[in-house]
């Protein structure tokens, strides 16, 4: 990495005397002056089976792109199925489904602990100090980013996927994705979970197949359930929903297929097959008044094959990653006011990306 830090040490001298002096306060050692960078860390799942999970680096001052800057720091590779990232204080968590581990490193990218897990790590959030993650085994496990260790899990639903903090409490998708050709079908529930006592105290029933929730300042969860992709009888497409935290009443809000919220504004991306081919509409929506706001926040950029979205806070901007499953993928970045800012080529299949501030 290009940051360097430059320490200015003050010397003493020692005189030749029969008693020795010492240095005066004047004379302590110049602090090492602060030098700040950013980045854009992007977790690039890559291909299943083929341990190549890569972090690349875009770095904001000089747009440089580093591929994949975790093997370039720890000379190895992440592994199989880098599935979601967190940053949280000085530390990455990174879920590596393949592995069955949470990779944390630091802010420069260099490992400091795998955390073995019992089950395959999905999603991860970041609350209060501690790290909350779904295995896709049925539990939501609670890392400490003090001690980096498990402390306590809970049981869930089937393949719980996404996971999001509200009113204090945790919102799990439960997709049963693995059960789809079973007499069992899918999971259609969101499992909420009390932080304080770090107990499931119920189960909300939304559309089958729910496998991302985000919330707002309002404490409103919202919800994309995938259906049975138009498969089933009868057909069940992706539809958003939102859960109303006070009442645990769920109603419909439109079709969505991926979505990530700032602060009280939804993006959401649907893509559909027509006719004239597959046609993708990106919207934002007011989670305040219950109103479409732009049904085009792209503007005339062009993206082709959107993979996945997500907002930013501590930078204020938008990702929207592309993948053609087969080649390294692109990442367009937009600004607080939808404005285009920048793209840049990363890894296969990137899955999200983080700001870091050193």
């Amino acid at each position: 990495m290009n940051k360097k830090f430059f320490t200015q040490v003050a010397l003493c001298a020692t005189m030749i005397l029969p008693v020795f002096t010492s240095c005066s306060d004047d004379d302590e050692p110049t602090p090492e002056p602060v030098v700040s960078a950013e980045y854009v860390y992007v977790l690039n799942c890559g291909d299943m089976g083929s341990n190549n999970t890569s972090l690349s680096m875009y770095n904001i001052e000089d747009g440089t792109v580093t591929k994949d800057i975790f093997e370039v720091q720890n000379g190895r590779r992440l592994g199989d199925m880098g599935q979601d990232i967190v940053v949280s204080g000085s530390q990455i968590f990174i879920a590596m489904y393949g592995e069955s581990t949470v990779e944390v490193t630091d802010l420069e990218a260099k490992s400091i602990k795998q955390i073995k897990t019992d089950g395959q790590p999905r999603a991860l959030v970041a609350d209060r100090g501690k790290i909350y993650v779904t295995y896709f085994n049925g539990y939501v496990a609670r890392i400490d980013t003090a001690s980096l260790e498990v402390e306590a899990k809970v049981q869930v639903g089937r393949n719980p996927e996404r996971i999001t903090v509200a009113n204090n409490k945790l919102y799990v998708a439960n997709s049963g994705g693995m059960d789809y050709n079973t007499e069992v079908g899918y999971d259609k529930t969101i499992s909420v979970i009390d932080i304080t006592s770090f107990t499931e105290i119920k189960k909300i029933e939304v559309i089958i197949n729910p496998d991302n929730v985000v919330s707002d300042n309002n404490s409103g969860v919202y919800v994309i359930s995938k259906g049975n992709y138009n498969m089933g009888n009868p057909p069940v497409p992706n539809t958003l929903q939102k859960i109303d935290v006070n009442t645990d009443e769920v109603s419909v809000v439109t079709n969505a297929t991926m979505m990530t919220m700032a602060g009280n504004t939804l993006y959401y991306i649907y893509s559909q097959w027509g006719e004239d081919g597959e046609e993708i509409m990106y919207y934002t929506y007011n989670t305040t008044n219950s109103s479409i706001v732009s049904e085009n926040f792209i503007g005339d950029t062009k993206i082709s094959g959107p993979y996945q979205i997500n907002y930013d806070a501590s930078y204020e901007h938008l990702f929207i990653t592309t993948s053609d499953y087969r080649n390294d993928g692109d990442v367009y970045m937009f600004d607080k006011s939808n404005n285009f800012v920048k793209t840049f080529e990363v890894g296969m299949n990137p899955m999200k990306a983080v700001y870091v501030k050193k």
